[in-house]
């Protein structure tokens, strides 16, 4: 597995609460890993507050396409790595890949597309300045297109 040096990455240990009855991580709790990935990523690495997109300027970040391919198990105890790689860059749109490793391992591989939206009109909105510019660089640190 090819990872961008520099790509953002996050390490998580499953816990019991991520488990269903067989003691596999339950699909679902992925998606909030996803999401929680995300989050984290727009703060550390771009430097943008999510909750000030969120609460100050009425804008959220919704998952609008997601093809996810689960590889290998994880269950209760088990470590994942979540690196974030960011492909492809629109006018309020953005393509990433989530990749999920252990070791060198790939456990899963997430391609997702996430829009800039307005939470009163529920339309998309193109990005801020302020934003793009680290989306541009990240962008350039993975390898990706505009």
């Amino acid at each position: 597995m090819d990872l961008p040096p520099g790509a953002f990455t996050v390490q998580r240990r499953i816990a019991f609460s991520h488990c269903d009855p067989a003691g596999i991580v339950f699909y679902p709790e992925f998606f909030r890993m996803f999401a929680d990935l995300f989050e984290e990523w727009f703060e550390v690495a771009l430097g943008v507050p999510m909750a000030d997109e969120f609460l100050v300027h009425g804008r959220m970040f919704p998952f609008v396409h997601v093809d996810t391919d689960f590889k290998v198990a994880r269950r209760m105890g088990d470590n994942i790595a979540l690196t974030l790689v960011l492909h492809r860059l629109g006018r309020s749109s953005m393509h990433y890949a989530i990749l999920g490793h252990d070791e060198g391992r790939e456990i899963l591989t997430a391609n997702l597309v996430s829009c800039l939206a307005s939470k009163e009109t529920m339309k998309t909105i193109p990005f801020p300045d302020y934003m793009r510019r680290p989306l541009e660089a990240y962008l350039a640190l993975c390898g990706g297109t505009n």
